[in-house]
């Protein structure tokens, strides 16, 4: 949301941007990065100002994740009240993470127009409005027996990519699941961190309204993206950073699976033994799960994670670095040739903003779509064959995933590296003045403009 504020601050001065933040409890519940990252902006003299939101108590009755975090943000929606009210100066909008949508309530009641933010893509969000907007006897979220999922506007969706979605119609994700999509659907406008060219099926199909039940009314769509980190990181001493600079030019195959992903000791002897079989360079960043609830993963213990040797028998073309990486630098490093990775959006536009092709490897929720999406819609990555379940992938198939990105001699290789290229060149043009994204995102400032400001309510 800060890199959006950048871009936005961008079209004029008139704009004043102030982030309410809420803050974890417990510090081992939110990302390093996180903390550094606001560290380095207040650095910068940046002109936006930020707001930690009073603490509250966490809820103690919650069936999984996903509703922990619903009800602890919903449970700071009177906090975001009081500094509405406590504003010196007017607002224009209230723009906000699609977990924070239940302060639409807040702005309707102080009459100030409100945003979503959608950070995630663009397919995922006409999902969620497609089914939250369905009437309860047309949703076909029951006792599914297909094999794709027909969304109208969107091409067919393999079942087996969006299990987590229908797996059981009364779970407590597909609870919250719905709760967001309608209230997004509330929203004055959604703001995606997507473009027409990455995704030109589903942004078209939400722009036009076809996901939607006939008597929903669609809102206004800006797919501004892709929004990625604008600013180079200071990390050019960084280790990884220096041995790449020793690797010849897109040879590395770069293993990262994101702020939470970490493996067991079984799946971590498995990918050291493709890394170990597939003979090409590899710089892989390794962590140890957490046993905590929604613990982040510790730096990687390599004597129990890895195989006896393994380290010294590669140590000419590979490294292994047991803690977090400027994930950023290193795709943009020319020794870079490919990627693997846990398709968080977030990582996917990094990789297709520098023109590095993928092997998918799908952990959590909506990265199976984005692994799905990679691959068939965008062919920019090889296909990876996975148990779903639980998430396990072999090192035979691991090795072969590895030899058909990085081979030479590999057509499907040398397709999806030609593709990726192609990628980076339409997203840097979306961005530039005149492009795509950048006419949204004008114009999106000229409606915030054209708004004015509001008067709160009491």
């Amino acid at each position: 949301m800060i890199e959006f504020a950048k871009r936005l601050s961008t079209f004029g001065n008139s704009f004043s941007i102030h982030f309410l933040l809420i803050l974890p409890d417990n510090p081992n519940h939110g990302s390093p990065l996180c903390s550094s990252y606001l560290q380095s902006l207040q650095a910068q003299n940046t002109a936006f100002q930020f707001h930690p939101l009073p603490s509250v108590e966490p809820p103690t009755t919650f069936n999984g994740s996903i509703e922990f975090l619903s009800l602890r943000t919903r449970s700071y929606m009177p906090h975001v009240k009081e500094q509405l009210l406590a504003s010196p100066s007017p607002i224009t909008a209230l723009v906000l993470d699609v977990f924070a949508s239940d302060a639409i309530d807040v702005a309707n009641e102080l009459n100030i127009p409100s945003y979503i933010y959608y950070t995630s893509n663009a397919t995922s969000y006409a999902l969620m409005s497609h089914f939250s907007c369905q009437k309860e006897e047309n949703n076909p979220k029951d006792n599914l027996k297909v094999e794709a999922i027909c969304v109208p506007g969107l091409v067919p969706i393999p079942l087996t990519c969006i299990e987590y979605l229908f797996s059981n119609r009364k779970s407590t994700f597909d609870k919250w699941f719905m709760h967001y999509g309608r209230r997004s659907n509330e929203a004055k406008a959604v703001i995606l961190n997507s473009n027409n060219y990455l995704e030109k099926t589903a942004v078209e199909a939400l722009v036009k309204g076809t996901p939607l039940a006939p008597d929903t009314k669609i809102s206004g769509i800006y797919p501004i993206g892709p929004v990625i980190s604008s600013d180079k990181n200071k990390s050019q001493e960084h280790e990884c950073l220096k041995w790449l600079d020793r690797q010849p030019m897109k040879s590395v195959v770069f293993l990262c699976f994101g702020s939470t992903g970490a493996f067991d000791v079984s799946q971590s002897r498995q990918i050291a033994s493709a890394l170990e079989q597939s003979g090409h360079r590899f710089l892989w960043a390794i962590r140890t799960p957490s046993n905590e609830f929604l613990g982040f993963p510790t730096d990687g213990n390599l004597g129990e994670l890895l195989p006896r040797g393994f380290i010294e028998r590669t140590k000419e073309r590979g490294l292994v670095w047991p803690s977090l990486v400027p994930q950023t630098d290193i795709l943009s490093h020319e020794a870079i040739g490919g990627f693997i990775t846990h398709c968080g959006w977030n990582s996917c536009l990094e990789s297709l903003w520098f023109g590095v092709p993928m092997v998918p490897w799908p952990l959590h929720f909506e990265q199976h779509l984005n692994a799905f999406q990679l691959v068939n819609e965008m062919h920019v990555a090889i296909a990876l064959e996975l148990d779903r379940k639980e998430g396990f992938v072999s090192a035979k198939e691991l090795e072969r995933a590895i030899k058909c990105l990085m081979d030479e001699g590999s057509d499907e290789g040398r397709s999806v590296r030609k593709r990726a290229e192609e990628i980076k060149l339409a997203c840097r043009k979306a961005v530039e003045v005149g492009g795509m994204s950048y006419i949204h995102l004008q114009n999106l400032a000229t409606e915030l403009g054209r708004q004015g400001v509001h008067r709160l309510s009491t």
